[in-house]
This record gives structure tokens, C-alpha cells and sequence, in this order.
């Protein structure tokens, strides 16, 4: 384990399970702290309705970010759900009422677009 963390640079942050009330804001606050930890940026800069693209978080690091998001929630939730709700807001609604979000695909992106 030593080796793969020296090969990443650092170890893998330890996330703990909410507490509380489980809520949207809770996972936007959560969200935006992660993002903005990951992207070496303020807190007070991370809009919710950009791409995580925007952000420079490529397909690998967000793969990672939905690892740490399940964690925190206490439950399993897809590896390529930030593909299908590419922003914090999309995400975090979706995560709390999963059947009012219409997720991201190829008949949603207009062509030439992606979500990353």
C-alpha cells in the first residue's frame, strides 16, 4: 500500500459517513468541499451548476470522487454517475430524489458536446 501511495503522491483521504439528516445542501456542501480540496481551489469558488469538467477533474478523478461520495453517504451509488449528472447541483439532486433527474446521455448532449 506504501508503494501506491507513493506512486499517487499522498494517501487516500479518509471520508467518514454524514451525520445527521441526510439532505441536498448537505451533499452540495460536501461536493464542493471535495471538488475544490481536489482541484487546489477556495471553497467560495466551486459554482454548482458547472461542469466538473470545468474544474479539471478528468473521468479518473471523479471516479475516485463517486468512490469517496459513497462513503459519505453510507451507500453504494454508481462509479459513472457524474457522468450522467455532470454538476453539483444535477448530482446532488439526483442523489436525494434519483426519479426527478433525467440523466445525461447520448440523445441529451448535443453533438460535437460531452459532459467532461
Amino acid at each position: 500500500m506504501k508503494l501506491f501511495d507513493n506512486l499517487i503522491g499522498k494517501k487516500q483521504k479518509e471520508i467518514t459517513l454524514h451525520s445527521g439528516p441526510l439532505t441536498e445542501a448537505a451533499i452540495q456542501q460536501w461536493l464542493v468541499n471535495r471538488i475544490a480540496e481536489v482541484a487546489q481551489i477556495p471553497p467560495e469558488q466551486v459554482d454548482m451548476d458547472l461542469p466538473f469538467a470545468d474544474f479539471g477533474l478528468d473521468s479518473m478523478r471523479m471516479f475516485e470522487i463517486s468512490g469517496d461520495l459513497e462513503k459519505f453517504l453510507g451507500q453504494s451509488i454508481s462509479e459513472i454517475v457524474a457522468w450522467d449528472f455532470p454538476t453539483i447541483a444535477k448530482l446532488s439532486r439526483h442523489l436525494i430524489s434519483p426519479e426527478s433527474e433525467t440523466p445525461f446521455n447520448a440523445e441529451t448532449i448535443p453533438q460535437g458536446e460531452g459532459n467532461w
